[in-house]
């Protein structure tokens, strides 16, 4: 029986042999050996077969890959390091098309942004990669960066980086037509501000013209990082827009983020352009990612705003996903690798990064290994399940670094200093300048898999190494490797070609260093010079994290005498800090650095600028009566003395004088006039102008008080900066005490002042307060084209809070001016989306408001936004008085329009108690005057209260005066409608009658829908009082036509429902109303609801 099992064997063997020189691929051959034996009952072999089973799955594995397990091994290419990656990906193929779907959604209308998470090592990045080769082959533009826990120090460079590399490859396309085009809008959508983002992306600047920055701005710096938010958001619209590529951005590692990236990121995915073809994708750590990171605020942010965000979650591979890996990656099927796959998974627990470095130990060490003989992979598994292996596989990597040469290991140590990747140009700069060889062992380390040098950069070829490396580095000697890798490159940044970026990265090694690494005090002295530099460039690239961090760290290193031994840089220093930690909402720093400054200062000059940050501060914490009362004080002791109050009949003796003084120079004088040189008088100005900004929310009396200072100290003392705020608010002043046409004059002047000195800063103020008046000039729908250019201009120069109320305006006049209800709604809604996402909670509770009334009168029902009750709490622990006057404003004109009077007398008596003098001329002021007055008459009728017609008559009497000097197509219906409810009221019955229908023609005339239509129903009413019921019920039908033209469909149905039945009743009718009016009617309501049902699912 044994010879015959041998003689079967070897026959077995011949035939093996023979079909191989036959061209069978040896895999097939080795199949067919197996059977062999198993058909002669020998079943002790490695590779043969126990059940059918198995040979049907190894024949479906040659069928569907046979590159895997078809094809014999090339013996002298194969490699396991050129496979690994590629195998662990492979397995993660339902977590891809999640992914993908991501995608999809984001580039076809529905915002989406991804997320891959999971612990370190478990293959998230190197989804990303595969994702962005997905992207990159349907024609899409895949930019990536990577936050890093050591480099954090450069601003915005992670961000800088990927977008730095989208500009380098449409300037190797400099001839195509598509980079040309990319260039040409990106000028334009930048314009002048394009000299400001270059600082951040380098790159842009060879590929647009722009001009030199202005370093003279007095903007805020505020305004300066709203700006930075801005024209950040600008460039990827554009460069997303105007092609056919999606612009794809992939950030690694946030869990190390900085919070102004982050709020980048926020800003672009938040902003709505519709155009715009962008999608994101980030990577994080989830166990080391918090909940209070700023992250997942941005995250909670823009899903509020209906961008949708899709978390994968990576999980370590089980135990049938790391056989199934190992098969793939030895060529071997599943049953083969089984036991090996075993202890694989019970060293590495299924992380991939754990499994590829302990594949690839096992390999260096021959324990895995390829048969020449079998031309097959092989293994000693007692071996392998015999040797010791750490827990953490940044363990094992510090096993493996510490057997290298030691110049590799001193050069990864070098390398570590700097994080996850450093330029090659920074290594060789070290190099040359310490005398130590770096270049040549990482080339050595690269061959041993540790680094890669790619893009001109040497990077870590994963995190876990570079942590390795780090931690191989003795403790006490990390911060003396900093300070001196710092200090080399800080020397060398001096003569730089991209001296920002040297001095950033030497600057972040010296603080890493820390005090205690510096060893002498000129030394230390250079050190705090270095931070102050870096610092102001970051200011000057609207980073104030970064350049806080800089300035704080440059104090860490001042001797414990620098007062008195370096005055003016430790007071420069602290001021810069402290404006910092101003925007950065430190307020527990800024109270410390305040502290120090009014504690050493030498002057009262020397603690101004502190003073107005700390007024600032007061400001927008709403402690706004502390505020006020340090600007106050500051004023006084600057000579400024202001009075805290004035009858309003001194303030108007005082604006008719200051008028007098303008009316004595010419247009070409002002324009012309003597600049302010006065360093008091310029600060002053500083001042008034932030008491202006915070006596707009408690104290409207003091506006005009402060108004008259500045243009008194600018009429003296000459132009600066702040007096075209100045020259606009007096000019609405005038405007308001009658001479429209004379404060439009003046707030065109501070308009021409604006342009000739170039301040954009305060721009947008300016031509709010003129478009503000030209309501008054122009029709409304003219006027308020302006409130478009106002806002960009807003928006350009950072001016987020003008940016806002200028949607909020435009939405609220498009709606008085009589635009159809449905367009009133979706501009609402976009204009409570654009001014959430800027949190501006003032602006959306306006447009609340007038939400709440749009859907009203169409009949949505408003409780699906927020009930009456919510709302009403919401607005009184507001504690604003103009959202209560709004509030009650608004329930007065819905009351009054769908006819529930006891509801409109009482809103109407909490309007008025709540309306406050305003001594500037605004459009509101308009409707105010019509609808007050209309609520007046009507109540004045039903009670006989005398009040009630005085307040009617001396609203109609303002409107009168304003179209004296105004637009007709704006007043004149009004005026005349407000006439004959005058009339109406006093029992002139003819003079009514005639002027009910001057008012209707002249609303008609103006194609102003809204306004005929309550005409009209007035008259309705009218003639409905004098039993003319034939007369009323054609007013009220051609009412209800208009109502339905405007989208008052709530409006139109109750005229049917409850008047029409009425009239009919009383003329002796059936009191049916016509069937086909109002399924007209409903089935405009039915469209409407609709089209707010399919944006809402959107």
């Amino acid at each position: 029986m044994e010879k015959g099992a041998v003689l079967c064997r070897v026959t077995a063997q011949l035939s093996l042999e023979r079909l191989k020189l036959k061209g069978i691929p040896g895999p097939l051959c080795n199949m067919i050996y197996n059977m062999i034996d198993c058909i002669n009952g020998d079943f002790s072999g490695d590779g043969s077969y126990s059940e059918l089973s198995d040979v049907t799955s190894d024949l479906r594995l040659m069928v569907e890959y046979p590159e895997k397990f078809l094809r014999d091994l090339d013996v002298n290419t194969i490699s396991l390091t050129s496979q690994l990656l590629k195998e662990t990906v492979f397995v993660r193929n339902d977590e891809f098309a999640s992914l993908q779907c991501a995608y999809r959604n984001s580039v076809s209308g529905f915002p989406e942004i991804a997320l891959i998470t999971g612990e370190s090592g478990i293959g998230k990045s190197s989804l990303a990669d595969r994702l962005g080769k997905f992207i990159a082959s349907n024609g899409g533009v895949f930019l990536q960066g990577k936050f890093d826990r050591l480099h954090r120090s450069q601003p915005l460079a992670v961000l800088a980086t990927a977008f730095n590399a989208y500009c380098d490859k449409l300037i190797l396309e400099t001839d195509s037509e598509r980079a040309k085009l990319i260039a040409s809008k990106l000028e334009e959508a930048l314009g002048r501000d394009g000299c400001q983002l270059v600082k951040v992306i380098p790159t842009l600047g060879h590929m647009i013209v722009c001009d030199e920055c202005d370093s003279n701005s007095d903007a805020t710096q505020d305004c300066m990082q709203n700006r930075l938010y801005y024209l950040m958001c600008r460039f990827v619209e554009t460069i997303s827009s105007c092609t056919d590529c999606v612009i794809a951005l992939f950030l690694d590692d946030l869990q190390w983020a900085d919070d102004v990236s982050i709020s980048i990121v926020g800003e672009i995915l938040k902003s709505s352009d519709a155009n715009k073809r962008f999608f994101f994708l980030g990577c994080f750590r989830d166990d080391e990612t918090e909940n209070g990171h700023p992250f997942w605020k941005m995250i909670e942010s823009v899903r509020d705003l209906g961008v949708a965000a899709r978390i994968v979650e990576l999980k370590c591979m089980d135990k049938d996903m790391v056989t199934k890996v190992l098969s793939y990656l030895l060529c071997l099927p599943p049953r083969l690798v089984r036991s090996l796959s075993d202890i694989v998974y019970h060293k590495t627990k299924g992380n991939p990064l754990f499994f590829t470095q302990f594949i690839l130990s096992l390999n260096s060490e021959g324990l895995l290994y390829l048969s020449l003989i079998h031309r097959r992979w092989e293994w000693d598994e007692e071996k392998i399940m015999s040797r010791s292996l750490p827990d953490d596989v940044a363990l094992l990597f510090e096993q493996r670094i510490d057997k290298l040469p030691p110049d590799v290991k001193l050069a990864l140590y070098t390398l570590s200093c700097f994080g996850a990747s450093i330029d090659v140009d920074v290594i060789k700069e070290l190099e040359a300048d310490l005398g130590v060889r770096l270049i040549d062992p990482l080339a050595l380390a690269e061959e041993e898999g540790f680094v890669n040098n790619l893009n001109a950069k040497f990077l870590f070829c994963h995190d876990r190494i570079q942590e390795a490396a780090y931690g191989l580095i003795a403790e006490e000697e990390r911060c003396l490797h900093h300070m001196k890798y710092g200090l080399s490159l800080a020397k060398l940044s001096l003569n730089a070609e991209d001296n920002n970026r040297m001095l950033f990265i030497a600057v972040g090694q010296i603080n890493l260093g820390g005090p205690s690494a510096v060893s002498n005090d000129d030394e230390r002295l250079k050190i705090v010079k270095y931070n102050l530099a870096a610092g102001k460039i970051a200011v000057g690239m609207s980073e104030f994290h970064s350049a806080f961090t800089f300035f704080d760290n440059s104090i860490s290193f001042l001797k414990k005498t620098h007062w008195r031994d370096h005055y003016d840089l430790s007071l420069e220093l602290y001021e810069l800090a402290a404006e910092c930690a101003l925007i950065t909402g430190d307020v527990l720093s800024l109270t410390v650095l305040t502290e120090q400054v009014m504690k050493n200062a030498c002057s009262f000059e020397d603690t101004l600028n502190i003073s107005y940050t700390c007024m600032s501060t007061l400001g927008y914490a709403s402690k706004i009566t502390d505020s006020v009362e340090i600007g106050l004080e500051i004023l006084s002791t600057l000579g400024e003395e202001l009075p805290r109050s004035v009858s309003d009949s001194n303030i108007e003796l005082q604006i008719q004088a200051t008028r007098e003084i303008f009316d004595e120079l010419s247009v070409m004088d002002l324009l012309n006039y003597k600049m302010m040189t006065d360093k008091k008088k310029i600060i002053a100005m500083k001042f008034l102008r932030r008491l202006k900004v915070v006596c707009h929310q408690v104290n409207h009396a003091l506006l005009p008080v402060i108004t008259l200072k500045m243009v008194e100290i600018t009429v003296n003392c000459g132009i600066s900066p702040m007096s075209p705020i100045g020259f606009a608010y007096f000019g609405s002043f005038v405007a308001k005490l009658g001479d429209i046409r004379g404060g439009y004059k003046l707030a065109s002047l501070a308009k021409s002042l604006v342009t000739n000195m170039k301040l954009r800063e305060i721009a947008a103020q300016v031509l709010f307060i003129l478009s503000d008046i030209l309501c008054f000039i122009e029709p409304l729908s003219i006027a308020n084209d302006n409130r478009i250019e106002t806002e960009a201009v807003a928006l350009a120069a950072g001016d987020v809070p003008c940016a806002c109320y200028s949607r909020v305006l435009y939405a609220s006049i498009a709606f008085w001016s009589g635009s159809k209800l449905s367009v009133s709604a979706e501009l609402i809604t976009q204009g409570r989306r654009f001014v959430t996402s800027r949190g501006h909670v003032t602006s959306d509770y306006y447009l609340l408001l007038l939400q709440q009334s749009v859907l009203k009168l169409i009949g949505t029902a408003a409780s699906e936004i927020m009930t009456e009750d919510d709302l009403k709490q919401c607005l009184m622990d507001s504690n604003n008085r103009h959202v209560l006057e709004l509030y009650y404003f608004q329930k007065a004109f819905v009351s009054f329009v769908l006819d529930d009077y006891s509801s409109m007398k009482d809103s109407a008596n909490e309007f008025f108690k709540f309306s406050a003098k305003s001594w500037m001329l605004m459009p509101n002021h308009i409707f105010h005057a019509l609808i007050g007055g209309l609520v007046s008459f009507h109540i004045y009728r039903e009670t006989k209260v005398y009040l009630w017609l005085e307040r009617g008559i001396k609203l109609k009497s303002q409107l009168q005066l304003w179209a004296e000097q105004g637009s007709s197509w704006t007043f004149e219906n009004k005026c005349l409608l407000l006439e004959a409810e005058e009339h109406f009221c006093n029992s002139r019955l003819d003079a009514a009658q005639a002027t009910y229908d001057k008012a209707i023609a002249s609303a008609k005339a103006h194609k102003l829908v809204h306004e005929e239509a309550v005409a009209y129903e007035l008259a309705a009413k009218f003639y409905f009082n004098l039993s003319d019921f034939s007369t009323s019920l054609e007013y009220y039908t051609v009412a209800h036509e208009k109502y339905c033209e405007w989208g008052a469909y709530a409006k139109a149905n109750s005229i049917y429902a409850c008047i029409q039945p009425k009239l009919m009743s009383c003329l002796g009718a059936p009191s049916a109303p016509p069937i086909s009016f109002m399924d007209e009617v409903e089935k405009q309501r039915f469209s409407f609801k609709t089209d707010q049902r399919k944006r809402k699912q959107q």
